[in-house]
């Protein structure tokens, strides 16, 4: 082999070495996005299923107070009862 394919192999390779390095850099930096995008998403979750148990005690509450819902029967349901649906996927 000459010195010319030599030399044009060896940097062939070390832009492949660092094509495999960059791309395990940015599957790191993607990873790392979704997980912190995941523990928003959880915590939004939980926020809202916070706000869902308040909504169901203060409207329930209401509902005592003014006696429709022993009139009527009417009872919202308990959190645990709740369910949420992610419809994106």
């Amino acid at each position: 082999m000459n010195l010319g394919t030599t030399l044009i192999l060896i940097v062939l390779i070390t832009v492949s070495a660092f094509g495999a390095i960059f791309v395990k850099y940015q599957n790191r930096i993607l990873n790392i996005e979704v997980s912190k995008n995941e523990r928003i998403l959880f915590e939004t979750s939980e926020r809202y299923r916070e706000l869902l148990e308040q909504k169901v005690n203060l409207t329930d509450s209401k509902l005592q107070k003014s006696g429709l819902g022993e009139a009527l029967g009417m009872s919202l349901p308990s959190k645990e009862r709740i369910l949420i649906m992610n419809l994106n996927n």
